[in-house]
């Protein structure tokens, strides 16, 4: 199984904040071929020719997939993400064929089955969930996988006990906005919106199973970096 070869550490001169923390996060995954060749496990026999990284950030998770001819786009909110990730692709992989976006998970501007593979990694929890696992549906071909890490509650669980013991009390509360929030979500199946609840939340594996159900969309097994906090899912499309 072939992996990117790893690049040399660029440096920092000239950097945002933001900027260094996107290339800190794109050089670790890209400089791990583990953490590489476990992505591509999530594959398993799917011909994967076209994949859509939703929330890519600087588009690190694409890597692998783009070292075995996939063609790649990332889509992030924010377009300084996809211009700096651009820039690394440039600077390390200049043959790969990775391209960025600007766009939403819940509008996605592509057509209906245009990808085999879309990958999701720790985005889900800040979108409108529903909406958004209907859209990465829509565009994921009949038998396309989607690869999708979401937060447990014990993950703002932890984040609280941490704020208490670090004497930070914003993350404490940010923890206990997003554990209201999520509750209301799975009790009710309406989503919060931004206001004096939070839109971000969290999904245990049984309401993430009904939400991907609506979509057309089945859990098919769970992916190697999947931890109690941070499950991590390899997901198919059944309709």
């Amino acid at each position: 199984m072939s992996v990117a070869r790893i690049p040399d550490v660029a440096g920092h001169e000239g950097l945002t904040e933001y900027e260094e923390y996107l290339q800190r996060e794109w050089l670790l995954f890209a400089r791990d071929a583990a953490r590489q060749a476990e992505a591509l496990r999530g594959l398993e026999a799917l011909e994967c020719r076209s994949v859509l990284d939703v929330g890519t950030g600087a588009g690190q998770e694409m890597i692998p997939f783009a070292a075995r001819g996939a063609t790649c786009v990332g889509i992030d909110i924010s377009l300084e993400s996809g211009i700096f990730g651009s820039r690394l692709f440039t600077r390390h992989y200049p043959d790969l064929p990775a391209h960025f976006a600007t766009a939403t998970a819940e509008d996605l501007p592509f057509r209906a089955a245009a990808f085999d593979l879309v990958l999701c990694r720790v985005t889900i929890p800040y979108t409108d969930n529903r909406t958004a696992l209907a859209e990465m549906s829509r565009v994921l071909r009949p038998g396309g996988v989607l690869l999708l890490k979401t937060h447990h509650p014990r993950y703002y669980t932890r984040k609280f006990v941490d704020g208490i013991r670090k004497r930070s009390p914003r993350f404490s509360i940010h923890a206990l906005r997003v554990l209201l929030s999520g509750t209301i979500l799975h009790l009710t199946g309406w989503q919060p919106s931004p206001g004096l609840l939070l839109r971000e939340s969290f999904l245990t594996e049984g309401r993430l199973k009904k939400e991907l159900a609506r979509a057309g969309l089945a859990i098919a097994g769970t992916l190697p970096d999947s931890n109690p906090l941070t499950p991590s899912y390899r997901v198919v499309k059944t309709a």
